[in-house]
């Protein structure tokens, strides 16, 4: 199963980590994990090319990825936003292999 855990600071997302397999299907055919991956792979694209995360990391690993937001800005929350709303509607589909997880810090 994916994981993906979203944690708030005063209702700004301040750091995404997405972790595990769907494991919806055989490797390569899993289109559960390739939707979230190229999902994923490309807002972390995005903020890096324009440089909306000036401050805060990205780490992309085999089956992992982790955005730490430090200082929130419009365009982040706004590329970050569109990463959650793409991430919910695989879950509305694919529940059994995704599960979002968010908290307020």
């Amino acid at each position: 199963m994916i994981k993906v855990d979203l944690s708030y600071h005063l209702e700004q997302l301040i750091h995404v980590e997405i972790s595990g397999h769907a494991q919806s299907n055989e490797y390569g055919k899993d289109l559960v994990c390739a939707g979230v991956s190229s999902i994923a792979t490309g807002i972390a694209n995005t903020l890096v090319k324009h440089d909306f995360l000036s401050q805060g990391k990205i780490v992309l690993r085999e089956g992992y990825i982790d955005i730490t937001v430090d200082n929130v800005t419009s365009e982040n929350q706004l590329i970050l936003e569109t990463l959650v709303i793409s991430l919910k509607g695989i879950e509305d589909s694919y529940g059994q292999y995704i599960k979002i997880n968010q908290k307020e810090e």
